[in-house]
């Protein structure tokens, strides 16, 4: 298998928000390779234990029009952490998940003062392998988690797609427009 220039792609990223939000809005960008084809959103809480349920009830009626997920890390909506392998396992899709900073060593230790510490911990865990790439723009690393996809081939998406920063282009939109979308709310 190789990553094609036309892959159908949902690159998934959260809104910023404000320590006393209580929601914030995870944006899904749908991209053939490069080319923004739609948009959605969902509502998921801050530093709850929804945003696994979410993605998947957000992406299952539409399984049909996309190829691999990509998101932004594995956190969102600050420490509300996504399941990658139940993702990936449910939709039978293969899901990989960037970011440009290495995991602080004190996560756990800060998810320690979060209800459900166990369940928040092994989710986190259950990432798998934490892989670094140097990609084709920038000079340090961008760090990432697979699941349902070989290394290699997740190597070759970043390759391909980080076109105008260390982020590949889907979740670059991703983050963009999730970022946009919170200065509309001021």
């Amino acid at each position: 298998m190789l990553i094609k220039d036309g892959i159908f792609v949902v690159g998934i990223d959260d809104a910023p928000h404000k320590r006393e939000n209580l929601t914030t809005e995870l944006f899904f960008i749908f991209c053939r390779g490069t080319y923004l084809e739609r948009i959605d959103h969902a509502t998921i809480d801050v530093d709850g234990l929804n945003s696994t349920e979410i993605v998947i009830k957000k992406l299952k009626p539409i399984i049909d029009q996309f190829q691999l997920i990509a998101t932004h890390g594995i956190t969102t909506g600050g420490f509300n952490i996504l399941d990658i392998e139940k993702i990936s396992t449910t939709l039978n899709v293969p899901i990989i998940s960037v970011t440009e900073n290495q995991p602080r060593g004190n996560f756990l230790e800060a998810i320690k003062n979060l209800p459900e510490y166990e369940k928040r911990k092994s989710i986190a865990e259950n990432a798998g392998t934490l892989y670094s790439y140097i990609t084709p723009i920038g000079k340090n690393p961008v760090y990432f988690y697979t699941f349902g996809i070989e290394k290699k081939l997740a190597l070759q998406f970043l390759k391909k797609f980080s076109l105008r920063s260390r982020l590949p282009e889907q979740l670059l939109l991703a983050h963009k427009i999730a970022s946009g979308w919170t200065l509309k709310q001021k």
